[in-house]
């Protein structure tokens, strides 16, 4: 019995030295995490495409990938990718959004009418049923939200119209025959001056942004006016395009468009890289 309790101890001391051996091992060996920051210009099922430094990288991504904040980023967006080698491919970990959103939209009550008149004490006078006006939807409030000290500017008054004296009728005054220019017998009609209507020219109009989408018959490009909030336009092309330098414009590049609004949409005829 005893020697049946030794071999026991003997089999359970062997089993932690080789559970202590391997935990060894797998600390000499860590679990590395490297990250890059660059640019999404495309996305994939399981894949999404990544611009750094002049150089693109696929990313693997999956139910493991954590996103922040909670939503997979959009094209076109700067994020901070952590990352982890296995097998040679690069699985994100962490894929961190560094692009600020914009602010959404707020609404305020609407602006007291013109006609108001403002005081600290007193009761305020009744005021006959009517149609409210509608709510303001900005992105900055409005003044009479605030500014606390807010009063509404008083009206102009109005200048009666003077009245201009009625013109009277012009006398009519008989023409002596003689004066008459006598028409010549079987003289030809004058013909008729028609009246040119003005051609109407379809100006052209300018836009700058970065391209953050390409296909064969369109690009969608971010503008980037200076004191604008960035909106995303799509432009179509076609064999009338002039492409400056001769090529399409690859995701992320800079360029100039000149459009003009054909059947309800924007057409581009010249395409220029300037970055």
């Amino acid at each position: 019995m005893a020697g049946k309790c030794y071999l026991a101890i003997l089999v359970a001391i062997a089993a932690t030295a080789l559970i202590l051996t391997s935990a060894d091992f797998a600390d000499a060996y860590p679990y590395r995490v490297c990250t890059f920051k660059g640019t999404v210009i495309d996305h994939g099922w399981r894949t999404m495409t990544v611009k750094s430094n002049g150089q693109c990288a696929q990313v693997n991504v999956g139910w493991r990938t954590k996103y922040i904040p909670n939503r997979r980023p959009c094209i076109g967006e700067r994020v901070a990718v952590d990352f982890a080698l296995e097998e040679g491919y690069m699985k994100a970990i962490k894929v961190v959004s560094l692009s600020p959103l914009p602010p959404s939209l707020e609404c305020y009550p609407p602006a007291p009418p013109s006609g108001t008149t403002c005081r600290t004490t007193g009761e305020r006078p009744e005021t006959p049923e009517c149609t409210p006006a509608p709510p303001i939807c900005d992105r900055k409030p409005p003044p009479h939200v605030a500014d606390p000290s807010w009063t509404p500017a008083p009206k102009k008054p109005e200048k009666p119209a003077a009245r201009k004296p009625p013109k009277k009728p012009p006398t009519p005054t008989a023409e002596p025959e003689a004066a008459r220019p006598l028409e010549e017998p079987g003289a030809p009609a004058k013909e008729e001056i028609r009246k040119t209507q003005p051609i109407t020219e379809k100006r052209f109009k300018t836009l700058t942004g970065e391209v953050v989408a390409s296909s064969p018959k369109s690009l969608s490009i971010r503008e980037t006016e200076e004191g604008e909030a960035a909106q995303l336009v799509n432009i179509s092309v076609g064999l009338k395009t002039k492409f400056i330098p001769f090529r399409r414009p690859a995701v992320g590049e800079k360029v100039k468009v000149e459009y003009r609004d054909e059947n309800g949409g924007k057409f581009g005829y010249t395409v220029q890289v300037i970055q």
